[in-house]
């Protein structure tokens, strides 16, 4: 299947005063409010509910926002002919944007894939978060992650209504650290993996993806790198 995708970099009019999570909710608000008739996406009707429409994000202390489906429609026609983009009194100044909505495929083709994670992955909620402690020795830990990581991608599939044509498979070498994420100590996991399901740039896979978390790249001259996670 092909993903309806537009993305825009931004700098925020003022940044002392900037707040990420509050520009993400007012956008998506505006989005909510937006005339569905007035969002055609040309691909059938195509339209997202379980994933996020819009991303809005820092990666690598670049702020994005991507708008994917429903979501790129939106983005591309509230800011065409634009300098910049307005959610309720936050403005922020476009940098770049895309020429034109792009379509990204996504889904199961003949080839592997591996991509890297640009921010960290929220892969534990509090039950797994206990079994990951209780288990001993790295192998016990990475065959756990790697089970978690399958069940990721299938969950990213489903979210985008993808029937996969055959079983999605993974590879991954992940290493764990923790941070203190809304007060709270968690662990996150930074690393790349390797999988026959091909998936945007940008897009995120895991827990809290539209706040930025789970971000990932595709590493170029992946088929090295499948030998090199395959053999550790």
């Amino acid at each position: 299947m092909f993903l309806r995708i537009f993305s825009l970099t931004l700098e925020p009019a003022n940044p002392l005063q900037f707040s990420l999570p509050e520009f993400r909710s007012a956008l998506a608000r505006q989005l909510l409010k937006y005339p569905a008739p007035a969002l055609p996406d040309g691909n059938g009707g195509q339209c997202i509910h379980r994933y996020p429409a819009l991303l809005c994000k820092q990666v690598k202390g670049e702020l994005m926002a991507i708008g994917i489906c429903q979501g790129a429609s939106f983005l591309q026609q509230v800011t065409e002919g634009n300098a910049d983009i307005e959610a309720d009194d936050i403005s922020c100044t476009i940098t770049s944007r895309d020429p034109e909505i792009r379509k990204e495929f996504f889904g199961i083709d003949s080839a592997m894939h591996t991509y890297e994670f640009l921010t960290p992955w929220l892969a534990l909620n509090q039950q797994y978060a206990k079994k990951f402690y209780d288990l001993s020795g790295k192998p016990a830990r990475d065959a756990f992650m790697l089970k978690l990581l399958l069940g990721n991608l299938n969950t990213l599939a489903k979210s985008l209504d993808y029937t996969p044509t055959e079983p999605v498979t993974c590879m991954a070498h992940v290493k764990f650290k923790r941070e203190r994420i809304d007060r709270e100590n968690v662990i996150v996991f930074f690393g790349k993996f390797t999988t026959n399901l091909r998936i945007p740039d940008s897009m995120g896979i895991g827990q809290s993806v539209s706040q930025g978390y789970g971000t990932i790249r595709e590493i170029p001259g992946g088929n090295r790198l499948n030998e090199e996670i395959g053999s550790e």
